[in-house]
């Protein structure tokens, strides 16, 4: 019984959550996606996830065009978000996308440092929930990518990363204590990698048809500065299928894998907003993961409209050891409201469902 009246509240509290942040955000990001050549606009933010709780804070945006770029070309832009959450956990963040020579060159990426009680449940796909283990870590990371567009959709590029953790806090009697698990006493990650992508999708916040498929790899080494040496892969196919009437099936599947000496924080994992909502983010972790989800998307009234969702995923330290009895499944359902429809960008009120109680998400775009 009181798990069902935290659930209730928790529920009413996301509809409350869910009002404020329509209100507060859908007239700014109708002036930001505006086609004047610059603008400028700064919002509240609401939001809520399994691993946050609620969070709150500020999100901005400045969109502006470079040198003479024609007025047909995508806007450069880059946006910044201050979050405090009420699991104590602060986050700022800069993402940019720099487009140059009418969009044939793109530069982008994103500067983010975070202080973050999380969790650690151990290394591999049979972890329990008893295996459970709290710490806290305070990190920067910096990330950049150049790359050149090929035709209308493909685009390949260089990636520049940097990733600095330091360990605030652990449980005195955890795994993470030794020191013998890479990266449970904190450390860096430099490297560099190349990657390929083709995006036919007619819209990024939310997609109805077109198809994304994007191949990274990149390579950690100790000589640029870094703690650790080896490599990361990882394969992110997605199809999008109209079926009329602005119903739309999206299906994704995703590889990753690590080889060599990888920190914790850096193995394959799943959960979160975005892979098999209802796990905690990072839940089941290793070297290598395979991910497949599927979600039915459908107008209902107005603004609003529903959807469902379905997925499985396993982690191994080999992929040779894939058994078909080693997938964790995960479903729910959501509600979205479309504050802005020029660029169909959703508030998404998500349910999912894979362990003992529902996870809540309340966050905006869909998933994938």
């Amino acid at each position: 019984m009181a798990a069902a009246t935290r659930g209730t509240a928790t529920a009413a509290g996301l509809v409350v959550a869910l009002a404020l942040a329509a209100g507060c955000l859908r007239a700014a990001v109708e002036q930001a996606v505006a086609p004047p050549r610059s603008g400028f606009v700064i919002a509240p933010v609401v939001y809520y996830t399994p691993e946050t709780r609620l969070a709150w804070g500020l999100v901005g945006i400045h969109h502006f065009r470079l040198g003479r770029a024609l007025q047909s070309s995508r806007l450069s832009h880059y946006r910044f978000n201050f979050v405090r959450t009420q699991n104590k956990q602060s986050i700022a963040q800069v993402d940019y996308e720099m487009y140059l020579a009418g969009g044939k060159f793109l530069i982008d990426g994103m500067a983010k440092y975070s202080y973050f009680p999380d969790r650690f449940y151990g290394i591999g796909n049979r972890t329990l929930e008893e295996d459970r283990e709290d710490f806290t870590s305070s990190n920067w990371r910096l990330q950049l990518n150049l790359q050149r567009r090929w035709g209308g959709n493909g685009f390949v590029g260089l990636h520049l990363e940097t990733y600095d953790v330091s360990m605030r806090d652990r449980e005195s009697d955890g795994k993470l204590v030794p020191g013998t698990l890479p990266g449970a006493a904190g450390g860096t990650v430099s490297g560099l990698g190349v990657f390929a992508k083709w995006d036919s999708r007619d819209n990024t916040f939310s997609p109805s048809r077109g198809t994304y498929v994007s191949f990274f790899f990149n390579r950690f080494f100790r000589a640029l500065g870094g703690d650790f040496t080896f490599g990361q892969v990882s394969i992110d196919a997605r199809g999008y299928f109209g079926l009329g009437g602005d119903q739309v099936v999206a299906v994704q599947g995703v590889l990753r894998a690590v080889q060599g000496g990888a920190p914790f924080l850096m193995l394959p994992k799943f959960g979160g907003l975005n892979l098999l909502r209802g796990y905690y983010d990072g839940r089941y972790r290793d070297r290598g993961l395979l991910a497949l989800q599927a979600e039915y998307r459908r107008p209902l009234w107005g603004r609003f409209g529903a959807c469902v969702f379905a997925g499985i995923a396993q982690v191994q330290p080999l992929f040779s050891l894939l058994e078909l009895s080693g997938f964790h499944p995960a479903g729910g359902a959501g509600l979205r409201y479309k504050f802005n429809r020029r660029e169909n960008l959703n508030v998404r009120l998500d349910i999912g469902f894979a362990g003992a109680e529902p996870a809540f998400y309340l966050t905006f775009a869909e998933a994938f």
